[in-house]
């Protein structure tokens, strides 16, 4: 099921937008698991685009 997932890091500049749950579920666990790094990651396909 595809829609848009927002994946930030809290301690440093990374960041992504994926189509696919999987994938960002693996970019933010692969992250945090070679920084330790603190992720958020949030399903946001039913939101506006900003500036709308």
């Amino acid at each position: 099921m595809a829609g848009t997932y927002h994946v930030v890091c809290h301690e440093c500049a990374f960041e992504g937008l994926y189509e696919e749950p999987s994938v960002a579920e693996g970019r933010r666990d692969a992250h945090a698991s070679a920084s330790g790094h603190r992720m958020s990651l949030c399903d946001i396909s039913g939101r506006d685009a900003v500036g709308r």
